[in-house]
């Protein structure tokens, strides 16, 4: 059989350069430095070559450096180099190489027309995303653009697409490539002729995969990592729903008084729930929701000031869970509703307060929407991951001499991430310092159990919501749940064990949520440590991650800068203090910092709040600590509770949010034995991390342990000041506690010291 003659490379390269009469100045160029570069003819024996061809006298090289090198090209010269090239290319060169080398002048070509493009200020998202389209549509070949040549285009997509924040674009520009850019416009949700950002969250999270990939953690055997499905609501998006439902005028919020803020966001995140989207943006929602079928969804905050690295809004703005059960226009309801809630959270208390406090409260909040598929798996009638957390690459707690801060430290729950990120009442996620994963906070097997993990976060698919369930709740049915073995220890004669093999044969109530398994006989610790160190060093600063895992992949949903608090490198705490200047000494969970001067202790005792009949009650005291807070905002001064501070559960302490403590320069929970619970440390949680960023010293008191003092005459028998500086909250004085201490001490103010090292904190009054 005969064969079709192939093409010459001559005939190649004609071809190629009749279809790109524009280009054909750039592609002689090109290839006469492909030629030099492979030592085929140099650069000078082919311009002598050129010459010689028309005539001309050969070069000479200049004698002084003010003489140019050489006489410039005329029309006739240029034309014999071309001649020249095209001849040395088609003796010396494959077809394979010829069209490499084609193909890199149109991506050089390409790539300086998307820059071009993207620094336009106002360039559409259809025009940009048409451009950049252009340009990934090339082959990606294996000659490729310098980076140096395309940091400018990386810069300005950046800028476009995710943020304008100069420290974000320094590292956007080293890692996130330009045919990144290209997926993301196919995720997006806005209008084509405007142009908005998907913000901070949703960038952090790209920019982290991208890390982790170039260093090769994200594949093997031992779970790949991956980021989940997702979706983003440009930044714009809010604009046109705050101009087509009238509520620009809710920007005015922010200016208000912090009680004012308060009493009307309920009306806002109603007003906000139930009002209209533009019809385009409803259609792609509804087009995703068609794509996406009856997947569970989350809608998370992204906005613009969120997770920078000098502000970042841990746990400021709502992310919602959408079950995403039903017909497709009541999924659409619930979705929009979800959306229309998150938008409304810009003007909710904390946020506002914590964006006066930085020095940010004059920005026009610009709010994109991260969409995500829900990780996780079917499981009877619930849909759960196997396991989430929080981990940070600087461990700012440390409850044993053998941990260090560089090794980083993670919460870690079984299910929904929700309880390791939220403080909740009752329960606890299992706290891993990662340079010595098995050494745990508690001792022995009764404090294992006391303090592990027993209610499950869950999207529960029969009532189409988060729910919250047990883990008998969650076995009832049976089955297999994915590494159920490294998650659960089981109960046998009073001790712990873990299952030997893959199935566990146990009641639910002899299961134990102790991820011991994992950390000891997985490298998932070590995983965790490398990937931190790997994000903290490529990102020049301490980084703190939110993940989750189905089973088979590790999935990452969060990055953002780890702020620390102001660690001192030592602490001399005395110990010869006169026993009536001692206010009160700790010995767990401390670490090394010094505060002085505290003029102002406010003190809500155990039996005061446990007294309260209703919670309604319980959360009017709450708000009046909040008062207390903004009235006492030029003063230095200390908060003392019951159980856990911003607990969920408001049974087992007081519910205050950033807004109640962000003026406190220490907050301290106390927790006596007959309370009936003890204070989970916050290690991680977004409280705590609250605490961390502005500086707020955090203990936890354990009165009852032996050899710890708690003056209890300071706090219950000195005067109350609350009426003094808050005159209509003097009812209250049975609730709240203010103690003027130069008042009651004779001039003297109240120092606390804490080693860290030793474990040792000591409260004392001095002059």
């Amino acid at each position: 059989m005969s064969q079709e003659p192939t093409e010459s490379v001559g005939g190649c390269l004609d071809r190629l350069l009749a279809a790109h009469p524009q280009m054909v100045g750039r592609i002689y160029r090109q290839l006469l430095i492909y030629l030099h570069t492979r030592d085929i003819v140099t650069m000078g024996d082919i311009t002598e070559e050129a010459r010689a061809l028309t005539g001309r006298p050969p070069g000479r090289t200049a004698e002084t450096p003010n003489e140019p090198t050489a006489q410039r090209f005329d029309e006739e010269e240029s034309e014999a180099m071309h001649t020249l090239t095209h001849a040395y290319a088609c003796n010396h060169l494959s077809h394979g190489e010829i069209e490499e080398v084609v193909n890199f002048v149109l991506k050089r070509e390409e790539a300086q027309n998307l820059a071009d493009i993207a620094s336009l200020p106002s360039v559409s998202f259809r025009v940009l995303g048409e451009r950049l389209r252009r340009f990934c549509a090339l082959p990606l070949g294996e000659m490729h653009l310098d980076a140096s040549e395309l940091f400018g285009v990386r810069v300005a997509l950046a800028r476009h697409f995710i943020s304008d924040d100069l420290t974000f674009l320094g590292f956007a520009k080293k890692f996130l490539r330009v045919r990144d850019y290209e997926d993301l416009t196919r995720r997006t949700i806005g209008g084509d002729a405007r142009m908005g950002r998907i913000g901070g969250k949703a960038g952090g999270m790209l920019l982290a995969n991208r890390v982790v990939e170039d260093a090769g953690l994200d594949a093997g055997p031992d779970l790949p990592i991956a980021i989940p499905d997702s979706y983003y609501v440009r930044s714009d998006v809010i604009e046109q729903f705050l101009e087509l439902n009238g509520l620009r005028s809710y920007h005015s919020q922010k200016y208000k008084s912090i009680d004012d803020i308060r009493n009307e966001y309920p009306l806002i995140r109603g007003v906000f729930r139930n009002s209209a989207f533009p019809v385009e943006i409803v259609q792609q929602l509804r087009a995703l929701l068609e794509r996406l079928e009856q997947t569970p969804l989350i809608v998370r905050s992204s906005s613009l000031l969120e997770d920078r690295f000098t502000s970042a809004f841990s746990g400021k703005y709502a992310s919602i869970f959408v079950p995403n059960q039903g017909d497709l226009e009541m999924r659409l309801r619930a979705l929009l509703g979800a959306i229309g809630e998150v938008y409304a959270s810009t003007l909710a208390p904390d946020p506002i307060l914590y964006r006066r406090k930085h020095n940010l409260i004059d920005y026009d909040e610009e709010m994109g929407i991260l969409i995500q598929r829900v990780i996780g798996k079917k499981f009877g009638k619930y849909f759960l991951p196997a396991f989430a957390g929080v981990a940070f690459s600087r461990n700012e707690y440390r409850w044993s001499p053998r941990l260090r801060r560089e090794d980083g430290f993670m919460r870690i729950v079984m299910g929904l991430g929700t309880r390791a990120v939220d403080r909740v009442g009752g329960d606890y996620a299992r706290m891993v310092a990662l340079g010595a994963p098995t050494v745990r906070p508690d001792s022995g097997t009764i404090d294992t159990m006391k303090h592990s993990q027993r209610t499950i976060d869950v999207i529960n698919l029969e009532k189409d919501r988060f729910d919250s369930i047990t883990l008998e709740q969650l076995f009832a049915d049976g089955g297999n749940f994915p590494m159920i073995d490294k998650i659960v220890s089981i109960r046998r004669d009073g001790d712990l064990f873990t299952p030997p093999g893959t199935l566990v044969d146990a009641s639910p109530d002899n299961m134990f949520v102790t991820f011991d398994k994992l950390l000891k006989d997985t490298p998932f610790a070590d995983r965790m440590k490398r990937i931190l160190q790997v994000l903290e060093s490529s990102m020049g600063h301490p980084v703190d991650i939110e993940f989750v895992c189905d089973g088979e992949r590790f999935y990452l949903v969060q990055c953002r800068a780890q702020h620390q608090s102001a660690e001192s490198d030592q602490v001399v705490v005395p110990d010869n203090l006169a026993a009536d200047h001692i206010v009160f000494t700790a010995n767990r969970f401390v670490r090394t910092t010094m505060i002085r001067d505290i003029e102002y202790v406010v003190y809500v005792s155990s039996d005061a709040y446990c007294s309260l009949p209703t919670n309604e009650q319980r959360l009017a005291l709450a708000r009046l600590v909040g008062r207390v807070n903004h009235s006492l905002v030029d003063k230095r001064f200390i908060l003392v509770g019951p159980g856990r501070w911003g607990s969920s559960d408001i049974r087992l302490g007081v519910r205050v949010t950033y807004a109640d403590i962000s003026n406190a320069r220490m907050l301290i929970e106390v927790a006596r034995d007959r309370d009936g619970y003890v204070p989970e440390v916050s290690f991680g949680t977004h409280f705590f991390q609250d605490l961390v960023e502005d500086d707020i010293a955090y203990l936890p008191l354990y009165p009852d342990d032996l050899g710890n003092l708690f003056n209890q005459a300071f706090f219950k028998d000195t005067p109350n000041a609350l009426a003094s500086i808050l005159p209509s909250a003097e009812k209250h004085g049975d609730t709240v506690r203010v103690i003027h201490v130069p008042a009651v001490a004779d001039g003297a103010l109240l120092q606390v010291a804490m080693d860290g090292e030793n474990e040792h904190a000591v409260a004392y009054l001095q002059k």
